[in-house]
């Protein structure tokens, strides 16, 4: 039976957050990050963004939340320039409680005073080495325990409520494996298919002007579905959302599969197009990485093995704490694995992945996807 011909609609290309930027830097991308980001600890740019981004009316929780952001921001950066002086054997511990500071502020953003909650002081997360022996990335996991910053986090980014069990394990190679800025260490080191993303290709959002109507269309590539051994109907079923799932499309490409959402939404008065599809959005839980043309690329994780959807930069952050607990009570492990076949996708992910962390934090601070590159 033939597939239906795709709806027919202007294209208004795709963005992970209301809006997108794109900008260039003579300088360090890393420093510019860190530039936009401590802009916040002004308190008039810290009011706008709560007005005019996360919509925060009352003025008593803008002046609340502008001043602990200040603090939760001073404090990120004075440990993440600690950790940029510090040896491999330490520095992930600081750079974790840099990215914590961070953690707060985004969640600060969310529901100002987040210092009189509990969940302010516990990580939500647990790990513990074993003293018989070093540890085995093949089979070490961390734990979500109790509530805490891990969880906030998490509600922050996906707009709803934290369903993890308690205890819930993550495997930290299944985590590892979700990093595409560290595909070809990872590869170097577990080998194919262990890479747990699909190319998610020419996604975008599609406009009925006669009808006012919006959806979401995109293609993966045929290959990508078979390598990471999953079947159309199962990827589907992940990124189907209470609104709406998503159906098959006739596709001019033979190698690849073109899908589309099964019920479009009908805009409302004034509603940006991109608002409007926020739920379907957040249900593709899209992945990213900048190519070497400056290019952002889009994927679809494969977490039919995850007890919960992880955004990437949960992700990291997870990693980030994992690596940081090594360095507190497990020195013994740290030093066998900087002579190990591991190290080149530890030391990968605190070079590559810690940035993208960096910069996606900045995302989620503004709800603005940046494309930052340098331009020499």
């Amino acid at each position: 039976m033939p597939l239906p011909q795709p709806r027919v609609g202007k294209s208004l290309e795709f963005h992970v957050y209301p809006s997108c930027t794109n900008e260039g830097t003579l300088g360090s991308p890393e420093t510019i990050v860190w530039s936009s980001i401590q802009h916040l600890c002004s308190r008039a740019a810290a009011d706008w963004l709560a007005w005019n981004i996360h919509k925060i009316s009352k003025k008593r929780d803008r002046a609340a939340l502008a001043a602990n952001v200040k603090l939760y921001i001073q404090h990120a950066s004075e440990f993440y320039r600690a950790a940029a002086m510090a040896k491999p054997n330490t520095a992930p511990l600081i750079y974790y409680y840099a990215f914590l500071n961070l953690a707060k502020a985004l969640c600060e953003i969310k529901k100002p005073r987040l210092h009189e909650r509990s969940e302010c002081y516990s990580h939500g997360l647990s790990w513990r080495p074993n003293p018989r022996k070093v540890v085995d990335l093949r089979t070490e996991s961390v734990k979500i325990v109790g509530r805490g910053m891990w969880h906030a986090l998490w509600e922050s980014l996906m707009l709803n409520p934290c369903p993890a069990a308690n205890p819930t394990k993550l495997p930290i190679r299944s985590l590892f494996s979700y990093c595409p800025e560290i595909s070809s260490e990872f590869f170097r080191v577990f080998g194919f298919p262990g890479y747990s993303l699909i190319d998610l290709e020419k996604p975008n959002i599609r406009h009925d002007e006669h009808t006012a109507e919006v959806w979401l269309r995109f293609s993966v590539p045929r290959w990508g579905l078979s390598s990471r051994r999953i079947y159309a109907p199962q990827l589907l079923r992940q990124l189907a959302t209470a609104r709406s799932g998503y159906v098959e499309v006739s596709s001019t490409n033979e190698e690849s599969r073109r899908f589309e959402s099964a019920t479009p939404k009908a805009l409302g008065r004034r509603e940006p197009p991109w608002l409007a599809l926020e739920t379907d959005i957040l249900g593709i839980n899209t992945f990213t990485l900048l190519d070497i043309n400056g290019k952002l690329n889009y994927f679809v994780p494969v977490q039919r093995r995850m007890p919960l959807p992880l955004p990437q930069l949960v992700v990291s952050y997870t990693i980030l704490f994992w690596l940081g607990s090594l360095v507190r009570y497990d020195p013994h492990s740290v030093r066998w694995l900087i002579d190990s076949e591991y190290w080149v996708l530890i030391d990968g992910f605190m070079s590559q992945s810690r940035l993208w962390l960096l910069e996606l934090f900045e995302w989620a601070l503004y709800r603005d996807e940046t494309t930052l590159c340098a331009l020499r």
